[in-house]
């Protein structure tokens, strides 16, 4: 976070009462979200005549997914001060779906950005438990709904697989090279064999922006296994 501030902010950061409106039943505790920080800031932005946007950014660090929110506040004489937290992915979170895996990092990642932001303090909060629960908890009200969901999809992906299966990742948009890039690590991770990866690699030999990212996978994985490293690492 920059260190230049505004007296707007400063103001505001006094001003602010963020009230934990959000229940736990299971732990028994109060917290809030990020949605509840909203809702208390917006009429002090009004009231100081002042702008916040945030924005998500998603990297690849090795094999794990993480989200990065950033978020930016701009004063009246366009001073701005910035505000950034962080927040993996759990891809394979038993049921959710991907986006709603993304969606529950997300706002764990802008609450915390703009804590920082406001000088919020969530110390009591159980926060781990937070991020937990609330991932835990939109999984069970959904788990039935969501596995018709998911065995209906299953089958109409796999009847579009048959029906056209790409041979290598540049016959792919570049959209779905983006989800087909996480589903890779992920497999990457799970090899049993050098051989799996291997092919894995072969797959996306040659595709820009992709390549590397795979690459390292693969090395990380025949080095933690122990396999000969010929084919996994071959550019």
């Amino acid at each position: 976070m920059t260190t230049e501030k505004s007296n707007a902010l400063q103001l505001i950061q006094s001003e602010l009462k963020a009230p934990k409106s959000q229940y736990n039943s299971f732990g028994k505790y109060h917290y809030r979200k990020c949605e509840d920080i909203l809702e208390a800031v917006k009429p002090l932005l009004i009231k100081h005549s002042c702008e916040l946007y945030i924005t998500d950014e998603v990297i690849e660090i090795g094999t794990v997914v993480v989200i990065t929110a950033c978020a930016v506040f701009t004063d009246k004489d366009g001073k701005q001060t910035v505000s950034k937290a962080h927040a993996g992915v759990e891809l394979q979170k038993k049921g959710m779906d991907v986006a709603q895996t993304f969606g529950a990092s997300s706002s764990y990642a802008r609450k915390y950005a703009l804590n920082g932001l406001f000088l919020i303090d969530d110390t009591q909060d159980y926060d781990s438990d937070e991020h937990r629960n609330q991932v835990q908890g939109n999984a069970g009200q959904q788990n039935n709904q969501q596995r018709q969901n998911n065995q209906q999809r299953n089958q109409n992906q796999q009847a579009q697989q048959q029906a056209n299966v790409p041979t290598h990742a540049s016959q792919l948009s570049p959209d779905d090279q983006k989800t087909a890039c996480i589903s890779s690590l992920a497999k990457i991770d799970k090899a049993t064999s050098k051989a799996q990866v291997d092919k894995i690699y072969a797959f996306w030999s040659g595709v820009p922006n992709h390549q590397e990212t795979i690459e390292k996978a693969c090395q990380a994985k025949a080095d933690r296994e122990g396999w000969l490293n010929q084919g996994a690492n071959q550019s």
